[in-house]
């Protein structure tokens, strides 16, 4: 079944390139349109299945990350992914609170925006690795349990107490991809990945991917390749 997304800009001619780009996939997704949060908020309600919505924040009937907020409140289900021309940190961090799963820059390459929409509506979570040249280091309210202890800074994955094989699947959480792709890339059952996802969260302190991803940036953790 093809994915369907809904991409949510006031610009025709950005909502025009955004579709071409995913065009470009080898399955292209169904795609439906907004010039405004209003009309997104009519869509969704009308619309039998989205699993995705591709976000500007400067829309005329939202102010900063309300119209993140006012989505994930009305459909908690859809997933949120954020283009913005602004991608400074201090911006990056503001969606990812407001409970958006990824963020993409709109000078991001197409191939770049299909990887992101794959991660984002396959249950990942998308989050550039760099913003104006520089790792991204958002800042949030949950610390590294073992940083917060010991009211310093974890320093390594075995600071926080991680094994090898916890490291495997964070690394694969950062990068995107879903229970399921992470138990074919590790050959481990997807109970098991559960299992080792649950751990990874409880050492980062952090309730879900996103706020793990945000911890590991924080802490300026490095995961080998």
């Amino acid at each position: 079944m093809s994915m369907r997304v809904l991409i949510v800009d006031d610009h025709p001619l950005v909502r025009g390139g955004v579709v071409g780009q995913l065009a470009e996939a080898g399955e292209p997704p169904g795609v439906e349109q907004a010039g405004c949060l209003a009309d997104a908020l009519r869509v969704l309600a009308t619309t039998s299945r989205v699993d995705l919505v591709l976000l500007d924040l400067d829309l005329p009937d939202t102010v900063g990350t309300s119209g993140v907020e006012t989505l994930r409140q009305r459909f908690p289900r859809v997933p949120v992914m954020v283009l913005s021309a602004a991608h400074d940190r201090a911006t990056i961090d503001r969606c990812l609170r407001a409970g958006a799963s990824g963020f993409l820059p709109k000078t991001a390459s197409g191939e770049r925006l299909r990887t992101a929409v794959r991660a984002v509506a396959g249950g990942g979570i998308y989050v550039p690795r760099d913003t104006d040249g520089a790792p991204t280091r958002a800042a949030w309210g949950a610390t590294a349990a073992a940083a917060s202890a010991g009211g310093g800074r974890a320093s390594s994955l075995r600071d926080l107490g991680l094994t090898d094989r916890q490291s495997d699947v964070l690394r694969l959480i950062l990068r995107g991809l879903p229970n399921k792709l992470i138990g074919r890339q590790l050959q481990l059952a997807e109970g098991t990945v559960k299992v080792h996802v649950s751990a990874v969260l409880r050492a980062l302190n952090a309730r879900n991917r996103t706020q793990a991803v945000l911890a590991v940036n924080r802490l300026g953790l490095k995961l080998p390749e």
